[in-house]
């Protein structure tokens, strides 16, 4: 009997080192993609997280003077001390319901070749502050029944 036989070959032809390797490549590239915006979207939440952060900070200044006393300062845009990158602009109007007014502001910054904003609106209740004459009539009245009241 006349046996052929076959060369045994061991490895791998050109054709598929370079289609395995070719595959290798484009997982790699697709990781290095994925991690690149996993990164900037990382990136683009600390930046809104530290908007909201001045925002509220922002909300908290005019609570603390006042809606009408902020009005008087008339300053209704400008930079955060803080943080020199963002910006805050201001909107306030007065309701038609008595002392209430609607406050929006909006945080704005440039990450790279792009502006991102957010804008937060709420209301403020100021109940007008009490004249002179009603101070010192709240004032006499309270001496008086102190007065009466048996210590």
């Amino acid at each position: 009997m006349n046996q052929r036989t076959v060369p045994f070959r061991s490895g791998f032809n050109l054709l598929e080192t370079i289609l395995a390797s070719s595959l290798l490549a484009g997982a790699a590239m697709t990781i290095g993609a994925l991690s690149s915006r996993s990164i900037q979207a990382v990136r683009l939440d600390q930046q809104t997280e530290r908007a909201w952060e001045l925002a509220d900070m922002q909300l908290k200044l005019i609570d603390a003077y006042g809606v009408s006393g902020f009005q008087k300062l008339g300053q209704y845009t400008g930079l955060f001390q803080q943080d020199n990158n963002y910006s805050w602009q201001l909107n306030i109007q007065e309701l038609e319901v008595p002392y209430l007014f609607s406050v929006e502001i909006t945080v704005s910054w440039q990450s790279g070749s792009k502006v991102h904003s957010i804008r937060c609106q709420t209301r403020f209740c100021e109940p007008p502050e009490p004249e002179e004459s009603q101070i010192q009539e709240t004032e006499t009245s309270s001496g008086q029944a102190a007065a009466a009241s048996p210590l």
